[in-house]
């Protein structure tokens, strides 16, 4: 018994770990993706009103 306790509480730890880096690439691919939709939207209100090309 208490070796899984032991092996559950090391189980916890790298599970909080990758959670931890998975939310961090969540918020980097979030900020990403916010900035390329911003810069496509901009790119197109540019194409109509006759700024770009």
């Amino acid at each position: 018994m208490a070796d899984l306790g032991i092996s559950h509480t090391h189980v916890n730890q790298y599970g909080s770990v990758s959670k931890k880096s998975l939310t961090t690439r969540h918020r980097l691919q979030t900020v990403l993706h916010g900035a390329i939709f911003t810069a496509a939207f901009l790119f197109v209100v540019a194409m109509v009103c006759g700024v770009v090309g």
